[in-house]
């Protein structure tokens, strides 16, 4: 299983068909996760808003992931 660190922008609407929100995923797989929680904050923009998520990736053991919120 891996194990990834996400941000997701949170916006209420988007403007422009064909816009796409921020989107920044971190591999956390044996690796500290306070650390790589510090890293991933680091990329974000202050002027957005985002949802932080733990995602366990479970494709390689033929099974569906699942995603845990962190913060929103």
């Amino acid at each position: 299983m891996r194990i990834y660190l996400e941000a997701i922008e949170k916006r209420e609407n988007i403007e422009e068909e064909g816009e796409e929100l921020d989107f920044i995923r971190l591999d956390a797989t044996d690796k500290d996760e306070q650390e790589v929680l510090d890293d991933l904050k680091s990329l974000l923009d202050p002027e957005k808003h985002y949802i932080i998520r733990k995602h366990y990736c479970k494709h390689e053991e033929g099974l569906p992931c699942e995603v845990e919120i962190l913060e929103t």
